[in-house]
């Protein structure tokens, strides 16, 4: 069976070119129940699991079975409805040559489900990478690494924050926080910089008040960039009565002990090694991990149970945990009052209001009228142009 199968993908090999199919994106919190369905259909959750995310995030009861039916109705189904195997290898290829050359078959499956819109059995992908990429399974099965424990007992727990410099040589530099019990993002943010503290209260501030919660304990670096979103956690925990309120509900750490948030560092660097030449590129890399759901395997040094990142934040319960974070000490109109106070976004163009105005100047139109750059040809010749009429 395998060498047939084995047989048919290398013929395949001899006739592929590039594909690109996107997946479905998110319909919104005021979908209808049967968008809602499609979608979570999509992202590859089993019936019960939609079912949880029907009832937990958007409040509609829906039997299992009455689900069947409905997926029955709207015709969606993964059994007998396989992706052609010759759309499936170029696909892989694909993702290859553009860096996703070093994940194993569940991750590569995960993204030809999700990413691309793609219906293909885990076992089909595992063949299709034994054949293609030899040397990398013969790699990955090699298990060397020993791995520190990490212990956490349910979502909001304890969240990790911190940033990514590598892309600054371009002008990006990204900023995150990251669940440490489901691996959940909680905000993932490419700006001018992530270095000013009023940036990174802004993401903290906004997330806490789409949330209406708080987490229990946050964990960064000693950088500076962190001291007002210090000072806002410690301030908003500091009349809760557990262990943790006050001065210890924020830990400060070296960056590389932060284990949560530097694994995502080499998952980035693993799905795009090269990402830095093309912005295009990082804006779909960031997209996908932000909504990213593969299933996290369980292993003996870490104490926290494996699933599906989205299950695990958002039904602890069915994982034997619970949500640790505490209500907030204060109304939304405070909270909108501390963003106004201590907070601001980052410029829109992403460079000062006084090189706007200078830009003004040369160009005779006003900021609103600039274009908006969405190629690097544009970019390019924008660039060209301010270096020609500027002085050294």
């Amino acid at each position: 069976m395998e060498a047939s199968h084995i047989l048919k993908v290398l013929c395949c090999l001899l006739c592929v070119a590039d594909h690109d199919v996107a997946g479905i994106p998110y319909p919104g919190d005021d979908a209808s129940v049967p968008e809602l369905v499609r979608y979570y259909h999509h992202l590859c959750y089993t019936s019960l699991q939609i079912c949880g995310f029907l009832l937990f995030v958007h409040g509609t009861f829906m039997s299992c079975s009455m689900l069947k039916r409905l997926k029955r109705r709207l015709n969606i189904r993964r059994r007998n409805n396989q992706s052609p195997l010759h759309t499936v290898v170029r696909t892989i290829l694909a993702l290859h040559r553009n860096g996703l050359s070093d994940v194993g078959y569940r991750y590569m499956w995960r993204t030809l489900n999700i990413g691309f819109g793609l219906c293909v059995t885990q076992s089909r992908v595992r063949l299709c990478l034994r054949t293609i990429d030899q040397q990398g399974v013969l790699d990955r099965s090699r298990r060397v690494l020993r791995r520190r424990v990490y212990y956490n007992r349910g979502p909001n727990y304890l969240i990790h924050v911190d940033g990514y410099d590598k892309l600054k040589p371009y002008g990006i530099a990204i900023h995150r926080a990251i669940d440490g019990y489901s691996r959940k993002l909680l905000w993932l943010i490419a700006s001018p910089s992530n270095n000013n503290p009023r940036y990174v209260s802004y993401w903290y501030l906004n997330w806490i008040k789409q949330r209406k919660m708080l987490p229990r304990v946050v964990r960064s670096d000693a950088g500076t960039e962190n001291v007002i979103m210090r000072d806002l956690q410690r301030s908003l925990r500091y009349n809760h009565n557990d262990d943790m309120s006050g001065q210890k509900s924020f830990l400060v750490g070296r960056s590389v002990a932060n284990q949560r948030i530097e694994r995502l560092w080499g998952t980035l660097k693993r799905v795009s090694p090269s990402f830095g030449e093309t912005a295009s590129r990082i804006s779909k890399t960031l997209d996908f991990l932000m909504y990213r759901v593969q299933i996290r395997r369980q292993r003996a040094e870490v104490v926290t149970p494996s699933g599906i990142p989205n299950m695990l934040y958002y039904q602890p319960e069915i994982f034997g945990g619970r949500d640790c974070s505490f209500p907030l000490p204060c109304n939304l109109q405070t909270i909108d009052n501390l963003i106004e106070e201590y907070t601001e976004n980052f410029p829109e163009r992403g460079c000062s209001n006084e090189f706007i105005n200078i830009v003004e100047l040369l160009t005779g139109k006003r900021r609103d009228q600039f274009p908006i750059i969405t190629s690097y040809a544009d970019a390019e010749l924008l660039f060209r142009t301010l270096i020609a009429a500027l002085p050294n």
